[in-house]
């Protein structure tokens, strides 16, 4: 019994070792769980952050193309020489009534200068953002500079210098007419300008191309960390309510053995309670065999009757001069048999009245009770 209590509270102890290394391994996967949602936030508000900076470089971006498309657009603008013609002069009459010397007349040109300058800077100030646009219309441009420009700017260089040379060599010969001569027409230079702008804008194509490419792979870089993040997450709830099963058929299951484990303790304390009984009855059963033993003993000497005291049980138990129930019973019936044997006899026979006719100053021996 006390080896099967043993193994009991040893089978306790790990079922209570194994429910508190559960309970970590549960509680250490949640802080787990906690830090991949915490770091999967973070990440979607650095995402954020960087799409936010990506529009506002692009905003930005796009009007500097326009500013840029603007300024090359006014600097184009030249002036004519109808404008300067159409002009109307007039002459500022001198006052006669005022006199200045020298000296103040330029003291009061500068004083004005000044004055006209702070009132420049005020107003510049005032309206940073505003270009002050001037009445100037474009002007065609000459047939020998609109070809002198495109060889320029394809880097024909020698074939420049052989335009030049024939093209003013003509001009002196006065084989060149004045159609010839004359400006090229605008599709010219609004092709020219388109194709300018064709080729600005086919660079800035390819930019965003790039830049668009990067973030491409850069999300699909994201949505890959993305999915697999997720499976993790998936299977670690999986594994999670996996657990929480277990754990939970464990708990039933060891709640089926409570009434087991009461059933068992009754149990146990009735065979205490038994064990105690038959010691005491043992002893009291030990204590009649003495008593027994000695009247026996009394007879003997009187009668010279020798009755072995046979012992029976284990070996163990014939050595320590214990006996049990049985051994005690069939002992019994051995000696009630030699009491009848002995009561049976012719009473001339009878030891105990033989003795009392040979001693009769002997005390009598005590009865049991």
């Amino acid at each position: 019994m006390e080896e099967e209590e043993e193994e009991e509270e040893k089978g306790r102890r790990r079922r209570r070792k194994e429910e508190e290394e559960e309970e970590e391994e549960e509680e250490e996967e949640e802080e787990e769980e906690e830090e991949e949602e915490e770091e999967e936030e973070e990440e979607e508000e650095e995402e954020e952050e960087e799409e936010e900076e990506e529009e506002e470089e692009e905003e930005e971006e796009e009007e500097e193309e326009e500013e840029k498309m603007n300024l090359t657009k006014h600097a184009e603008v030249t002036i004519t020489e109808s404008s300067e013609d159409d002009y109307q002069y007039e002459e500022i009459p001198a006052d006669e009534d005022v006199s200045l010397q020298e000296g103040d007349e330029d003291l009061a040109k500068a004083l004005h200068t000044m004055q006209e300058q702070t009132i420049d800077a005020q107003i510049m100030a005032q309206r940073p953002g505003q270009i002050i646009k001037q009445s100037l219309s474009e002007t065609p441009e000459i047939v020998d500079d609109f070809l002198c420009n495109f060889l320029i700017r394809m880097g024909m260089n020698r074939t420049l210098d052989c335009f030049q040379t024939e093209w003013y060599e003509l001009m002196q010969r006065g084989m060149l007419e004045p159609k010839d001569v004359g400006f090229v027409p605008d599709a010219y230079t609004c092709n020219q300008h388109l194709e300018r702008e064709n080729i600005y804008l086919k660079k800035e194509m390819e930019n965003y191309k790039f830049a668009a490419s990067k973030a491409k792979d850069a999300l699909l870089k994201m949505q890959r960390e993305r999915d697999f993040h997720r499976m993790h997450h998936k299977r670690v709830v999986q594994e999670k309510n996996r657990l929480i099963n277990d754990i939970k058929r464990l708990k039933t299951h060891y709640a089926l053995y409570e009434p087991m484990l009461r059933q068992l303790n009754e149990k146990y304390e009735i065979l205490l309670r038994e064990k105690m009984l038959t010691s005491l009855e043992r002893d009291k059963a030990v204590g009649q065999i003495t008593g027994l033993q000695a009247t026996l003993q009394s007879l003997e000497s009187g009668n010279n009757i020798h009755i072995p005291v046979m012992k029976v049980g284990h070996w163990c138990d014939r050595e320590a001069g214990l006996e049990g129930p049985s051994q005690r019973a069939l002992r019994e019936a051995k000696e009630q048999k030699v009491h009848s044997d002995v009561n049976a006899h012719d009473s001339t026979k009878d030891p105990a009245k033989q003795m009392s006719k040979k001693y009769p100053a002997d005390s009598e021996f005590p009865e049991e009770q």
